[in-house]
Formats: C-alpha cells, structure tokens, sequence
C-alpha cells in the first residue's frame, strides 16, 4: 500500500494507475452498487470548455453506462434528470456515454484505478488533488454518492464545478454549498433560489436570459473569456454571483439546429 504523496503522484505520472475509485458502494438514490472514479490528476483534460480539471465518474458498478443508458438503469446515477435518453425529450444530455464513461469503466473492470485502503493510504486524498481544479461529476449526479466523499476530496482544490438534479430531494439538500442546482426551466430557477441554490440552467438558443442569470463566460455565447478550471462561478451558493445560464448544446439540439439551417 502506498502511504505517502509523493510516491503516488510518481505512480499517477508514470501510469500505473489512472486514477483513484472515490466510492464504490450503494447508490443513495436507489441502492444499487455504483462506483466514483476520479482520473485526469497528473495529465490536463482536452476539454476545451473545462479546461485542466480532475474528472469524475459516478456509474453503476454492475452495468456498462451504455447498456444501464438502454435499459435505464442510468436512473441509479443520475435519478430523474429529464435529460435522459429514456425519456426521449426534446433535449438529451450532452455526455456521449460510449467515450470517455465506458473507457473509465473498463478501464475500471481491469484494475486500473488505486483503491484507497486497498492500493494507497485513504488519507492520501486530500493531498492527491491538492491545488487542482475540480469537476464533480463529469458523469452522474453527485447525490449518488455520500457527501463526506466530496466533501474530503474537494478540501484542499483550488476550484471546483459541480451539478445536481437532486436539488428538490433530500438526498441533494447538503451539495447547496458545492454545486448548483441544475435548472430545466424558468420556474426551476425561481424555486431553486427560493431554496437557497444558485442555478445553472441550459436554455433553447432562442430563449431569454433572465435577470438574475448571467451567461456562461466559458461557452460560445460567452465568448469563451474564461475557462472552468479558472472561472469559479459554478461552485454552488458558496460565492454571493448570479445565476449561471448557457445555451443548449447537447446532441439533439445540434441536430435540430442543423437540420433548420
């Protein structure tokens, strides 16, 4: 087992591991075996919008994220978020499963990732994202998963972004300080903030901006003057800021944009 930092940062740069699980156990939205990953700590993120951010994984630890998608098992992870597939709205979120989701998966499935008490030191983990920027939950809701593991990861980063659709739940009332509330609507937004949230809310490109909104400085519209790794406007209702709004950009909208054009 490795006890000290700077030995597992050395073991994270040469590649012997990818990364680190964060939580494997039940899913506290429905009880089923998920797991947390946490990779890209020693190599920057090639996410133009994020910019270098750790990023998290938060999947069923039974089922591939593609097949749990079909059948929609996905729901263990990220509840009743109305951007999923199942649902067949008119918008889909935008995480393309089948890429970097089922490559940390199986990735995971071969023993890839350090498991702490297991592989390194559990108390190494604030230490291992020290100084970083990071992203809970690049895939899956952060509810899914007990707050003192968020809350012990994310103690020493330099920023953090975060999202939940677990906002009206019990489940999500703790992430008020360390996400924000993932809007669907106007009236989303007010009940949000009612609630104590901040809000990010994605809007239809022809949709207004409303007043207690202010745009993305990271996406298009925004004229991307910032990045996530350094913005620091989407950690929850732990900064006095507007809320967040950006245009749609998921797969379905893309594709009825360019069907219009």
């Amino acid at each position: 087992m490795i006890n000290d930092i700077e030995t597992l940062r050395r073991v994270l740069e040469r590649g012997e591991f990818s990364g680190v699980v964060l939580y494997e156990g039940p899913s506290r939205i429905d009880g089923a075996p998920i797991v947390a990953i946490a990779c890209r700590i020693s190599d920057a993120s090639n996410n133009a919008k994020t910019g270098a951010m750790v990023q998290t994984f938060i999947m069923r630890q039974d089922i591939a994220p593609h097949k749990a998608l079909k059948t929609g098992d996905d729901s263990s992870v990220c509840g009743d978020c109305k951007l999923r597939p199942i649902h067949k709205g008119p918008t889909r979120c935008y995480v393309r499963v089948y890429q970097a989701p089922l490559s940390v998966w199986n990735a995971y499935q071969r023993g890839r990732y350090a498991v702490p008490g297991v592989d390194i030191d559990a108390a190494l983990l604030p230490e291992i994202f020290e100084g970083l920027a990071f992203r809970i939950g690049s895939y899956g809701d952060p509810a899914a998963i007990p707050s003192k593991i968020w809350k012990v990861a994310t103690r020493r980063v330099k920023n953090r972004t975060g999202y939940t659709h677990q906002w009206r739940r019990r489940i999500g009332v703790w992430l008020k300080g360390l996400c924000m509330a993932s809007a669907d609507s106007e009236s989303d937004v007010l009940t949000a903030t009612t609630k104590g949230w901040r809000t990010f809310r994605v809007r239809k490109h022809d949709a207004p901006t409303l007043a207690t909104e202010s745009i993305c400085p990271a996406s298009a519209e925004g004229k991307r003057r910032a990045q996530c790794d350094t913005c620091g406007l989407c950690k929850g209702a732990t900064i006095a800021a507007k809320n967040i709004v950006i245009a749609d950009h998921g797969l379905m909208d893309s594709r009825r944009r360019a069907v219009s054009v």
